[in-house]
């Protein structure tokens, strides 16, 4: 019979010790009185002003420990470097070093490099069968450097690694945060049931409650039980507000607000994320940021979106020595997005291109790689779309240039349809065969209300089945109406106008107020359907359908203008003239004609009534240099209000019109007011608690 190897029980106080250097180096200084000598910075003072050169291995290991206790990493660093020189075969100096890149700096593979050399320099001082060999403080320094390995493996994204490290810690101890951290890389290699059950049998043996309450929370949420995964989160915020008084509490709180989207209760995860970013430890991982401007992305306060972003930016800033490889490639994929949206193409591309091709490590979120793949192309895809459009409503000084755009046109086309194609073989080959088509799947990048063009390109049959399922399975109402935005985008792909158009049409009613977004894409591919059958010659749009269709662009337009432009839609307008001589007529004549052939629709004088949308044309007088200042405004004829004006001197020939025109639709078509936001209701699980 093979006997279980015995476990060294670390006591209480060796416990405490660790776990408390462990979370000053998480914790900042702030809080000190300015002007004020303490005690720690007096001998703070003291020791940096020594020379180090005159002090021992111990000296410098002892000094650099307090130093990374008091907040001062950078100088523990430089005394760990010199103490490393002096006796580069202790193990302490790499395990040090380690933790210093591993939660200062965030710079994972130099800490994991320096780890696994501690770990070398400690087996050869040791040996490799430590059972009963250590005595309580090696055996605690042993313990501390498999926790670090273990993290710098998770955060690698080396998950088998990291769980073979922590079998190799449970068979020689037991620490309170050791539940927690076994369930999460548990969790990150998809073994859910198994790493519900070692969170549970964590409490039930007194680890840590914070951390393992968070972990059972994100792990119930994973199997569904959204209303336990509340409870969840509520014990751990209660359990850090009692054992650390700290109010460190923005990630159970983030997650909690993870759980009322997915229940599309946004008013509840809004007020969770904007609780948790302005809490002390709200930047120390991008999701509560990133999930609160998903959320304005999704609604259409693009503004707001983009504050939220610069607001984590600026808090991130602070702690200077830190890497950005945990956000790098989600932040510039938000605000990729943000900026297709209001209408900023080339940064947009830019961006988007950035987040598709950057080294991101996700050990520490719930999101993975190959979400982020799918979304980055995806997203991509989307702003080729609309680069496109934009090629075909630009006006060109010169026939050459022209021919050099519209050959790029299919090109861009091209690759639009091989991005999408690639994302959706990342998303049955990689994502469990499309997990995260359940729409709002906790920690996922997807733009759920723009997924559907993506979907349109599989086969109209098997997705038919899987919209059936995917809402006879799930007992969230709201989310059955972007099930069946999927649907109607599949449809249409696959020339079933009729039935897409009523899907389209019925959707629009059951969509929440917030879900503008998705409400925008049903009313773009409307749209879309619409001016197909008017351009038809095989019948005549019927003036009910008209007067439809108007009504469509003009909600559109006013929701999100870009959605025009890049869908190749025309906004209908009533137009008219303010010339001030004969050659002014024929240059204003001659400009309107032009935009009238890109983005505009002119509405007959008897269609006033449908106009919600005006363009004026107007020159100043003639310049002794024979130029003529025309303006060009798009002005809102239910309140006079002006939405865009561009203007520029002409000749009366028109040369250099083309500058005008371009410039004019760019802004006509960007993002220009945040819609209201509503109120915030208090956080339920908050209430009694804070």
């Amino acid at each position: 019979m093979v006997t279980r190897r015995s476990r060294i029980a670390l006591p209480q106080v060796l416990w405490l010790l660790l776990f408390v250097t462990w979370a000053h180096l998480h914790q900042s200084t702030a809080g000190a009185v300015p002007g004020l000598a303490t005690e720690d910075s007096i001998a703070e003072e003291s020791l940096l002003s020594e020379n180090d050169a005159s002090k021992s291995f111990e000296e410098l290991l002892e000094e650099s420990k307090f130093l990374l206790r008091s907040g001062r990493p950078i100088d523990a660093r430089a005394k760990l470097q010199r103490a490393l020189k002096m006796q580069p075969s202790d193990y302490r100096p790499h395990m040090l070093l380690g933790q210093y890149y591993l939660f200062n700096v965030a710079h994972f593979k130099l800490a994991y490099r320096y780890l696994k050399t501690a770990e070398k320099h400690f087996s050869r001082q040791f040996g490799n069968d430590l059972e009963g060999t250590l005595d309580l403080d090696q055996a605690g320094q042993h313990a501390m450097l498999l926790y670090l390995l273990s993290e710098a493996e998770l955060n690698l994204d080396k998950y088998e690694e990291s769980l073979a490290t922590l079998d190799r810690f449970e068979q020689l101890y037991w620490l309170d945060w050791y539940p927690g951290t076994r369930a999460w890389v548990l969790m990150k290699l998809k073994r859910i049931d198994e790493a519900i059950k070692v969170a549970q049998a964590g409490l039930m043996r007194n680890a840590d409650p914070r951390r393992t309450w968070n972990i059972l929370g994100i792990l119930l949420s994973v199997k569904g039980n959204r209303e336990l995964s509340l409870h969840a989160f509520q014990q751990a915020i209660q359990a850090e507000l009692s054992l650390s008084g700290s109010g460190m509490i923005a990630t159970p709180l983030n997650n909690a607000g993870e759980v009322y989207r997915e229940m599309f209760q946004d008013q509840y995860a809004e007020g969770a994320w904007l609780r948790a970013v302005r809490l002390p430890d709200g930047c120390e991982h991008i999701l509560p940021s990133l999930n609160l401007a998903n959320m304005y992305i999704d609604q259409l306060r693009l503004f707001q979106a983009e504050r939220v972003l610069k607001d984590f930016e600026a808090c991130f800033a602070e702690e200077s020595i830190r890497k950005d490889s945990e956000h790098r490639s989600l932040l510039a994929l938000a605000r990729g997005k943000i900026k297709l949206l209001a209408n900023d193409l080339d940064g947009s591309l830019e961006l988007l291109h950035f987040a598709s091709e950057q080294e991101q490590w996700f050990g520490k979120i719930g999101t993975n790689e190959n979400d982020v793949r799918f979304a980055a192309n995806v997203a991509l895809a989307q702003a080729l779309e609309a680069e496109a459009a934009v090629l075909q409503d630009t006006v060109y000084e010169h026939f050459w240039e022209r021919l050099i755009a519209y050959a790029r046109i299919p090109y861009l086309r091209v690759r639009a349809w091989w991005l999408h194609r690639k994302a959706r073989r990342i998303a049955v080959e990689e994502l469990d065969d499309l997990e995260d088509l359940f729409i709002r799947n906790t920690d996922s990048m997807v733009a759920y209300p723009t997924l559907g063009r993506a979907l349109a390109g599989f086969n109209q049959r098997s997705m038919t089945k899987r919209i059936e399922r995917m809402i006879q399975n799930d007992d969230r109402p709201p989310a059955h109406s972007y099930y069946r935005l999927y649907l109607a985008e599949n449809l249409l792909a696959h020339g079933e106008v009729e039935d897409a158009a009523a899907i389209f049409k019925t959707e629009l009613k059951n969509f929440t107020p917030r879900d503008r977004l998705a409400r925008a894409e049903a009313l773009a591919k409307l749209l879309t359907i619409a001016e197909a059958g008017r351009d038809s010659i095989l019948r005549s749009e019927s003036e009910s359908e008209r007067t439809e269709r108007v009504a469509y662009a003009n909600e559109l337009f006013d929701l999100l203008p870009s959605h025009v432009r890049f869908h190749n839609l025309a906004l209908p307008v009533h137009g008219t003239l303010a010339p001030v001589d004969d050659e002014s007529r024929a240059l204003l004549e001659e400009i309107g004609e032009a935009l009238f052939r890109k983005r505009f629709e002119k509405l007959a004088e008897g269609e006033r009534s449908l106009a919600r949308y005006g363009l004026a044309l107007s020159s100043g007088p003639r310049t002794d240099a024979g130029q003529y200042m025309v303006t060009i405004h798009l002005l809102d004829t239910r309140t006079d209000r002006q939405i865009a004006a561009q203007s520029m001197e002409l000749p009366a020939d028109g040369t250099g019109a083309a500058k005008l025109i371009n410039e004019f639709i760019a802004k006509a078509f960007q993002h220009r007011v945040d819609p209201p936001g509503e109120p915030v209701p208090p956080v339920p699980i908050l209430e009694g608690i804070l």
